[in-house]
């Protein structure tokens, strides 16, 4: 396997939807679930707007795209009240003896790996290329993963030695919050 992940270009947005659909929740049968999905569904628009705030890190299998990181300050998402729940919260979160607010945060996510090709080392190939690139511009990585995503939540902790800051409810929905530093 040859993985090559890089910045994404507009020649990839038909594929970074298309893996994005095809794990979409709402679209992801409820017992598929477990294997994971992503909640955001992303316009061509959307995507450019992430890749011109931080960065879209995608990777190639064997020239094929294969996945997608999303990355972003969190002040790009103020408008949607999720986002704003959580910038709100980290004010009150000891992270490593400090308020993880007073970190220079980069909110990781939705990170997505095409179905068939989960289970390579494509997570962490993607998210490592990611810290290379960029991580130098932040001091602590931080994302979001809904409690009902068991295969995400373990990816982000056992791969990516993440750990939980928070959990909290919104909309009907449990999720953690997961930060480490860079």
């Amino acid at each position: 396997m040859t993985v090559n992940c890089r910045r994404m270009s507009d020649s990839d947005l038909e594929g970074i939807i298309a893996i994005q659909n095809e794990s979409l929740l709402g679209k992801v049968a409820e017992a598929d679930l477990k294997d994971g999905f992503v909640q955001g569904d992303f316009s061509a628009d959307d995507f450019r707007k992430f890749d011109r705030d931080v960065a879209v890190m995608v990777a190639e299998d064997e020239g094929k795209l294969a996945g997608y990181l999303c990355t972003s300050h969190l002040e790009l998402h103020q408008g949607k009240e999720l986002l704003k729940t959580i910038s709100k919260r980290t004010g009150s979160i000891d992270f490593d003896g400090k308020s993880l607010a007073k970190y220079k945060i980069v909110m990781t996510g939705p990170i997505c790996i095409s179905k068939s090709q989960r289970g390579k080392g494509i997570f962490e190939s993607i998210y490592n290329a990611f810290f290379e690139t960029f991580g130098k511009d932040f001091e602590v990585a931080m994302c979001f993963v809904d409690e009902a995503n068991p295969r995400s939540l373990a990816a982000h902790e056992n791969k990516l030695h993440m750990r939980v800051v928070d959990t909290f409810e919104f909309g009907g929905r449990n999720y953690n919050l997961l930060a480490r530093k860079i």
